[in-house]
This record gives structure tokens, sequence and C-alpha cells, in this order.
């Protein structure tokens, strides 16, 4: 089993202006997700894409769809919902990993991920890269480091 990174065309709260610009120093998608700059390939084409590849490679036969890039939460559920099935749909993805921010995740979006746990493998990974503010200052992380603490 695999994952196959795939980007959505989402953006994140410190890149457009709502909490900050330029991104985090650490988020250079072009480092670890091959689609980044790739915004006219549909999900449905980057499985296919990575399905090849890691078959190829290695025989994979299950894949993970993992929604890597920038802040996979930061849009409305039912955009969140046609991306999510749009991975879904196939036949060898039998899971599905989503990055994200804990400040974008509403009860709402909870509740759409929640729905796939009964025939999927589920993960939300949130992205805190250190807890320190000390480090986070310099990371242009602070509102997500707070967002980890704060209920």
């Amino acid at each position: 089993m695999h994952k196959i990174p795939l980007h959505a065309g989402f953006t994140c709260p410190n890149r457009d202006g709502r909490v900050g610009v330029g991104g985090c120093t650490y988020c250079i998608n072009e480092s670890f997700s091959p689609n980044v700059k790739e915004t006219h390939i549909t999900i449905k084409e980057q499985i296919e894409k990575g399905k090849a590849f890691h078959k190829k490679r290695c025989g994979a036969e299950k894949f993970i769809a993992y929604f890597q890039s920038f802040t996979n939460t930061y849009a409305d559920v039912e955009t969140l919902r046609s991306c999510y099935e749009e991975a879904l749909a196939d036949k060898d993805v039998v899971g599905i990993s989503i990055g994200t921010r804990p400040d974008c995740v509403t009860d709402d979006i909870l509740s759409l991920i929640d729905s796939y746990t009964k025939k999927y493998h589920v993960w939300i990974e949130y992205g805190l890269q250190s807890n320190m503010t000390k480090h986070s200052s310099t990371l242009t992380e602070d509102t997500i480091t707070r967002s980890f603490w704060t209920p």
C-alpha cells in the first residue's frame, strides 16, 4: 500500500492573507508533491498517474489518497466532499489522509471526514512542526501552535 500525493487546488490561511502571507518556512510543496504545479490535472488523473508510478516502482496494488499540499480542509464542505469522493471512487483507493491545520477544521468538516471511516482508513494530519513558540515565530505558524492548545 502506498500514499498518492494529491493537489486539490487549495491554499492556506498563511498564504492568502487571512493569517499571513508567503506560507510557512517548511512548506515548499514542490519538494514533496509532484502535482502541485499541475493545477489542471483532476484528482482522478492524479490518482491514475500515482497508481501507475507505484505499481511499476514497487508492485503496489492498494493506495491511500493523500491530500498533502497546503490546507486540505480550507474550503466549504461541499467542495471538500467532491474532492474527497473523487479520490475515494477509485476501486484501488482504500483510505484517505488529509493534511490540514487545526484552525481550519469545523464540526461540519469533521462530520464529513467521519462519514468515511466505516468504509475507508482515515487519517487527519495536523500541521504542527513545533510546539515551542520560539520556533513557531520563525516558521510563521504562531496561529497553528495556539490552535493546538486552545479549546
